[in-house]
């Protein structure tokens, strides 16, 4: 693109993102409920009532579906997080990025490892071709999601099912799903309102993100990432961590950020794909794309501009402080990432 194009682009997305608290409106859940949980609790008669619902008699199945790309540690972390209230795993992947660039299957060549082959046993993973050239990619996402619904109807997802539908990097806490397994009369869709971080857990943002949910299944149903249309929409508060671009190499990064369905962002300017300045973004809590945030309020975006880092990994999962020599770069402190010198 044309130097000249490419300032033309950036001073469209400012002036678009600088305006929006004047135009545009968030189209997030009509009411966050308040969630009640403490270390040790159980799920009981008494905490449903808490949450003005009834103990289940019979609790359902659970499935957890979730589209992939290049992020194994937070499917790791995911799955660990899970496994204890989650029946059956489900994995769509392809050897190809959204906007059709060719990238490995990751999940297939890294399925054997021992960290992952321990939940073969209730997963169930295909990967897709890559899409017919000239396929936006906000469509070929749409089949990942055509696909995960088929593959759920086919492998026992049945009437009163519960699914968790949310992106790998939107993790839910166990407690928050085994509340939802074993209470009933929230209705038949749950949104789940995740804390939300960049980069790693040192970089929370204010508010929450709230696309991920847990839909009752049924006929007609599908696997979905956003509100339904028409539909009064709730959220339950404090539901988990949603931790957007949380990659351990700069080439996962790059990935992301060519790969996505937004990859429009760049807008030609492949400066922002400088791995010295990703890293310099990474450790500074800065935008990937350099854009002003998406807010809805001056507030918001005064504060989304100048974030703090956090000293404290309190309240995040628990296999993730486990295996901290590991996972050490999610954590506060941890910013520099693999294979770039400073």
């Amino acid at each position: 693109m044309p130097p000249q194009c490419r300032r033309h682009v950036a001073l469209q997305n400012t002036l678009s993102y600088a305006t929006r608290p004047l135009w545009d409106t968030p189209e997030g859940p009509d009411v966050v409920l308040p969630h009640f949980w403490a270390d040790g609790l159980s799920v009981s008669e008494h905490l449903c009532q808490l949450h003005g619902w009834q103990l289940r008699r019979t609790q359902p199945q659970l499935f957890d579906g979730v589209l992939f790309s290049t992020e194994l540690d937070l499917l790791e972390l995911r799955w660990n997080e899970l496994d204890p209230v989650v029946d059956k795993f489900f994995l769509v992947e392809s050897n190809s990025t959204f906007t059709g660039l060719p990238k490995p299957a990751e999940f297939l060549l890294h399925a054997q490892e021992p960290r992952f082959a321990r939940f073969q046993h209730k997963l169930v993973h295909i990967v897709l071709p890559p899409p017919a050239p000239g396929t936006p990619p906000f469509d070929y996402e749409a089949e990942h999601r055509r696909a995960m619904t088929r593959l759920l109807n086919e492998h026992g997802a049945g009437q009163g099912t519960l699914v968790i539908m949310a992106d790998v990097d939107e993790i839910p806490s166990a407690h928050s799903i085994r509340l939802l397994k074993g209470c009933e009369g929230w209705g038949r869709r749950m949104h789940l309102d995740l804390r939300n971080f960049l980069y790693s857990f040192e970089w929370q943002l204010r508010g929450g993100s709230w696309r991920a949910a847990v839909q009752e299944w049924g006929a007609g149903e599908w696997y979905g990432h956003s509100k339904r249309k028409g539909a009064r929409a709730s959220a339950l508060a404090d539901a988990g961590w949603h931790c957007s671009f949380c990659f351990r190499t700069i080439e996962e990064f790059v990935t992301k950020m060519k790969g996505y369905s937004h990859a429009d962002r760049i807008g030609g300017d492949k400066s922002l794909l400088n791995p010295h300045r990703i890293q310099e973004t990474v450790c500074t809590g800065k935008d990937p794309f350099n854009m002003l945030p998406e807010a809805y309020t001056w507030k918001d975006m005064l504060s989304l501009m100048d974030l703090e880092p956090s000293k404290s990994a309190v309240g995040l999962p628990k296999y993730l402080i486990e295996n901290s020599e590991r996972l050490y770069y999610l954590l506060p402190g941890g910013c520099v990432r693999e294979k770039v010198e400073r």
